[in-house]
């Protein structure tokens, strides 16, 4: 196998190319994303070792997020996908593994200009791709099939937001219809601001959607592999242990648990959408009437890939083999109970927390502030440092993530997520601080 892995920026980038190496003559990489300081590099899974070459290649992603689909290329696509033709006709190419949306989206509707030249890429053909895509057709196919989830609309227009929020409680969420990371979410609570920012948000991302918020932080994921006839190859369940406060998108510790009665609609919901290939189901426990409520699907494989390659299961591996019709035997015999850390985001995002407990604090005790959602505030400075000392000394199973447990024999895409955490989420907390700071001194 000759091997193209793109958005090498990405997490999961780095576990399918640890995971793929031994079946590979040859991984070349490519690398998207702006430098650091104009010269510290962003595509940390580029550069590890295990990466014969790398390519510079156009990122795809800016017309996906500003929710332009269609199926026709746009001349961003269309760059994109000569210069993928371009490279696999340079290194001979016969298998191209993305993992980010708007990589899945773009090679989904591309395929047969890529199988035509007898290259493998494992991703179901646009129809498919499109509905777990879209996080409204997402909603519409879990209401099929009996899954529970948030009451969502659409903001079509200024009058449709206010009919929402005049028959919806708020706090109210704003979702894009497209996106990856928690771009473009925000929590409001005034309905004018509401109206607003869902009028920005269309003009620059496309309707965006309004859901019920869900209170609580008892987050899930169902990790699913399913083969060209739906059948289960993989069904993995991890229930989040600890998540970075101030950056709620930051999972640090998961453990593993068995799969609840909910499976068989995620499953279902799989099946309805006619998905192939790796798949995860997150959803949130809603402690108003302990249903799982869900929050959205990620058709591909996802940042905590490495949850299930550390287990034993060669998740990347499982979906080629489907991607070539073949017919991979079920996995299972992974340890309930077994903790899935990461040393790397607990000690970078904790100093981080822990400033923004102080202002949580300040907002609540001295400025008298009401709190969205009580049953999701910070642990205490006590309580965190307690968890993170349990989940490294306890006499529990764990398994850490591959940047730390590979460091000695690859230390250089170590070295580039490390400066990774730390600039990224300072420069996220500073911008929140301002305007936090804007919003009081206007208050005031």
């Amino acid at each position: 196998m000759r091997l193209l892995v793109t958005n090498t920026h990405a997490v999961q980038a780095y576990a399918i190319t640890r995971c793929l190496r031994p079946y590979a003559e040859r991984i070349v990489a490519t690398i998207s994303s702006t430098r650091y300081l104009g010269f510290w590099p962003a595509d940390h899974a580029a550069y590890s070792r295990l990466i014969d070459r790398r390519y510079r290649a156009p990122d795809p992603e800016g017309d996906w997020h500003a929710g332009r689909i269609q199926s026709a290329n746009t001349p961003l696509e269309e760059a994109f996908v000569a210069r993928i033709l371009e490279i696999c006709a340079d290194e001979r190419i016969d298998t191209i593994f993305p993992s980010v949306d708007a990589w899945v989206y773009v090679f989904s509707k591309n395929k047969e200009q890529f199988e035509a030249r007898g290259i493998t890429i494992p991703v179901p053909n646009l129809e498919t791709v499109l509905t777990p895509l879209d996080k409204y057709k997402t909603m519409l196919a879990a209401d099929a099939v009996g899954f529970p989830y948030p009451e969502t609309h659409l903001a079509t227009s200024d009058e449709a937001v206010r009919r929402i929020a005049r028959n919806l409680p708020p706090p109210w969420v704003i979702k894009l219809r497209f996106t990856t990371g928690s771009r473009g979410l925000a929590y409001i609570e005034d309905a004018e601001e509401l109206v607003a920012r869902c009028r920005v948000t269309r003009q620059r991302h496309g309707t965006p959607m309004i859901q019920e918020y869900i209170p609580g932080h008892q987050l899930e994921s169902y990790y699913l592999v399913l083969d060209r006839d739906c059948r289960v190859v993989s069904v993995v369940t991890v229930r989040t242990r600890r998540r970075s406060w101030a950056f709620t998108d930051q999972l640090c510790a998961g453990e593993v648990v068995p799969s609840g009665p909910f499976v068989e609609q995620a499953l279902a919901l799989a099946k309805a959408i006619g998905w192939w290939g790796a798949m995860t189901v997150q959803y949130k426990v809603d402690p108003r009437d302990g249903l799982p409520k869900l929050m959205e699907i990620n058709p591909r494989l996802g940042i905590h890939t490495w949850f299930r390659t550390e287990l034993g299961i060669n998740e990347p591996f499982l979906c080629l083999r489907i991607a070539r019709g073949e017919a991979p035997e079920a996995t299972g015999n992974y340890p309930y109970g077994c903790l899935l850390l990461k040393p790397l985001e607990d000690l970078a995002f904790l100093p981080l927390d822990l400033v923004s407990r102080l202002f949580y604090r300040f907002s609540t005790e001295v400025l008298k502030r009401p709190v969205i959602d009580p049953l999701a505030g910070p642990a205490t400075i006590k309580d965190r440092l307690r968890g993170c000392w349990g989940d490294y000394t306890g006499n529990v199973q764990r398994r850490l993530t591959p940047y730390f447990g590979y460091a000695s024999e690859d230390p250089l895409p170590l070295l580039l997520w490390i400066s990774k955490l730390i600039a990224s989420p300072v420069d996220r907390l500073g911008r929140r601080v301002g305007r936090k700071l804007l919003r009081w001194i206007g208050q005031s």
